[in-house]
This record gives structure tokens, C-alpha cells and sequence, in this order.
């Protein structure tokens, strides 16, 4: 009976990773690449969620002509409804409402709530909805992006999702540190166009985008990735950078190729900084990272664990002219499966303001040394050991 047991185990295992495999052939055969798209834009930076909500529910109830909403996540708590209460009223106003979330993110959307928002004429739609062919494959693919239009003049994109837990209402987590911006100008038709994207492949139905005559004055670009192109994105980044980089991410674990590259930009006389959280909110994502962390530390990489909240900023800044704020991570997910999108900013009194406000972080970040490493649980120690196994989908 045991031998059975282990057999028929052995065999399901390798059917999860035949599928994973031609799953992912298949995808990187067929990936949904839409163009970088250069343009231009005024922004505003939010990097503390009570004051997102209250901008981003402000400008929803403000609305005249449309409202389209992707987000990942949408929790099931006074936060989230009152963000569905804001979709709601502008829906019973008549006017045209989308929101659109993540499958997997978005569970707690349970079937009640989603009548109720279509009584009241909100649109719902799930992306990214797990089946088959290669079912474990694709309920790895997520769409990750947090996107919303608000009558093709006012964009939000970013790394927070919807819940108390992002406004520091996890007894747990604590202070949730995030980015995300607040877009007009020409850039909100760039968003624009990626989440009508995911609106269409969900739901089959093609929008029409809003169209702004207003200007921007700032240079920006909006990249939005299927799970190919990163990986050569962020090394083109590292590659560029002359003096500094400072990398923010809640998950570390790159590439072979990212990790050379990184490498290779220290041994060349850039100052590295990372960035990411203590505390780890999934199984062995942090255990992951160590390996890699601690070779670029002996290397000569200055890394520190954020240890006031929740680190969750997603950011990249490469020698005080180019800022990368998005929903990537820094790991084999973001490069690999999940949809994204990030947007480059190269305005230099801005990213001097972001760069302050990151090193203000990692004046509340504990170091990672030899003294951290040697004191480090044995319970850690073994995780990092599974963890190596796992790395293709953390």
C-alpha cells in the first residue's frame, strides 16, 4: 500500500511538471507583449495607502464619463467595501463602470458580492482565470497589475491593492510601505490601453480608450510584460548604471543572469543598495532571497531589512536620473509568469525625493551582515535549503 502511495505521488509530481513545462513552451511561444510606450505625464507619489484611498475614492465618485479598475487584489473588508460602495453609486449614476481583478487575487469577491455589483451596474470580470490545457501552469499565471482610468484624464498605477491591510491594519504587518502614482497627461491613454487589454482578454468585449489633449511635462514610459522581457529589462537597467543603484523589492530572487550582472556592477564601482522586508507575508519567499543576498553582500552590495512594517515598494533607481516604480518584483514570478507593468520616470528632482524617502526606509531597516547571518534560526536555514526547489514560482 505505502509503495502504491509513493508511486502514485511520484507520478503526480511528474505530471505538475510536464505540464508546467509545455505550459510555459507554450506561453513563451505565444506571450501577449504589448509595446513600451514612450509619453509624457504629470504624476503624483504616493507611498502611504490612507492617502491613496482617499484621492483614488475622491476621483472615482468625482467622475463623468467612465471608471475602468484592475486591481489584483480586492480584499473583503471595510476597506475594500467602501471602494466597491464608491463603483457602486457611480454605476446607479449611469456611469459606465469595469472592474476587473485577478483571479486568484481576487477570491474573496465572492459570488454574492459580485450580484450585488451587478444590480448595480458595475461591470465584473475575473482575469487570468485558471484552465485547461496546462491547468497548474496557468494557475500560476497571474496578472499582477493594479490599474485604474478615471474618465481618460486621471490614472493610478502602483503596487497597492485594495484592504485594511494596506492602510497598516494587520496586527501582523503593521505599517504597509508601497508606491503608486497618480497620473494625468498623455500617459493615462498608456495605461489606458493595457488595462483595456486585459478588459478584452477576460471578457472578449473591445472598449474604445479615452483620448486627452492635455500635456505632460514630464518624460515618461510605460512597459507592461507577460512574463517574457523582463529579465533583460532589469539587467539592461543594472548594466547602464555608473555610480549607484538602489533596488526596493519585497521578494529578492533573481536570475543567474541578474545576479552576474549585479555583481558585475559592483566589481565595476557602483554603490548597491536593497532593499526588502523583515518580515515575509508567503512561505519561503524570504529564504529564497538569502543565498543570492548574501553572495552580493560579500561582494561588496549593502543590504538591509526593512524592519518598521511591510515593505512592498517595487522600485528601481538607477544613479539618481531613472526611477522604475511598478508592480514587478524582483523574483522569478514577475520575470517569468506574471503579467505587469511599470512605468520609468526620469525627472531628477523627483527621483531625489524618492531616493530620500528610500533611504529614510532603510534608516528603519536592520542590516544584513555576517552577525545576522550567523545568528539566523536553523528553522531558516533548512527553509533556504527548500527553497531552492521552489525559486520558479516564488
Amino acid at each position: 500500500m505505502l509503495i502504491t502511495l509513493v508511486l502514485v505521488a511520484i507520478l503526480f509530481i511528474l505530471l505538475l511538471i510536464i505540464d508546467f513545462k509545455i505550459g510555459k513552451y507554450n506561453h513563451n511561444q505565444n506571450p501577449r507583449t504589448l509595446p513600451k510606450q514612450e509619453t509624457t505625464g504629470d504624476y503624483q507619489l504616493y507611498k502611504n495607502g490612507s492617502a491613496l484611498y482617499e484621492d483614488l475614492f475622491q476621483d472615482i465618485a468625482n467622475a463623468e464619463s467612465q471608471v475602468d479598475v484592475y486591481f489584483f487584489l480586492v480584499d473583503n473588508d471595510y476597506i475594500s467595501q467602501n471602494f466597491l460602495q464608491v463603483l457602486k453609486n457611480k454605476a446607479i449614476e449611469g456611469i459606465p463602470v469595469r472592474l476587473c481583478t485577478d483571479r486568484i487575487g481576487g477570491y474573496k469577491l465572492n459570488k454574492k458580492i459580485r450580484q450585488d455589483l451587478k444590480r448595480s451596474g458595475v461591470q465584473f470580470a475575473f482575469s487570468e482565470t485558471p484552465g485547461f490545457p496546462y491547468f497548474f501552469y496557468r494557475i500560476n499565471r497571474r496578472n499582477h497589475r493594479k490599474i485604474t482610468v478615471i474618465d481618460g484624464k486621471i490614472g493610478y498605477i502602483g503596487g497597492f491593492n485594495i484592504g485594511s491591510n494596506y492602510i497598516g491594519g494587520s496586527a501582523k504587518f503593521g505599517d504597509w510601505r508601497d508606491y503608486h502614482l497618480r497620473v494625468t497627461g498623455p500617459v493615462v491613454g498608456a495605461i489606458h490601453e493595457i488595462l483595456l487589454d486585459d478588459w478584452y482578454l477576460a471578457t472578449g468585449e473591445r472598449i474604445e480608450k479615452h483620448t486627452t489633449t492635455e500635456k505632460g511635462k514630464h518624460k515618461l514610459k510605460v512597459f507592461a510584460t507577460d512574463g517574457v522581457e523582463l529579465e533583460n529589462e532589469f539587467t539592461s537597467m543594472v548594466q547602464s548604471a555608473k555610480n549607484e543603484i538602489l533596488i526596493g523589492s519585497p521578494y529578492f530572487v533573481p536570475t543567474d543572469q541578474l545576479q552576474k550582472a549585479l555583481k558585475q556592477a559592483i566589481e565595476n564601482g557602483v554603490e548597491l543598495h536593497i532593499l526588502i522586508p523583515m518580515k515575509a507575508d508567503h512561505p519561503f519567499v524570504k529564504e529564497a532571497g538569502i543565498p543570492y543576498l548574501e553572495e552580493l553582500y560579500h561582494h561588496g552590495a549593502h543590504v538591509h531589512f526593512y524592519d518598521d512594517g511591510f515593505y512592498h515598494s517595487k522600485v528601481i533607481m538607477i544613479d539618481g536620473k531613472f526611477a522604475d516604480i511598478g508592480t514587478a518584483n524582483f523574483d522569478r514570478r514577475s520575470f517569468f509568469l506574471n503579467k505587469e507593468v511599470n512605468t520609468y520616470v526620469y525627472d531628477e528632482v523627483f527621483i531625489s525625493d524618492l531616493r530620500r524617502a528610500y533611504f529614510e526606509d532603510v534608516a528603519d531597516a536592520v542590516p544584513f551582515d555576517d552577525h545576522w547571518l550567523k545568528r539566523r534560526a536553523l528553522s531558516t536555514r533548512i527553509n533556504e535549503k527548500i527553497a531552492v526547489f521552489l525559486r520558479p514560482f516564488l
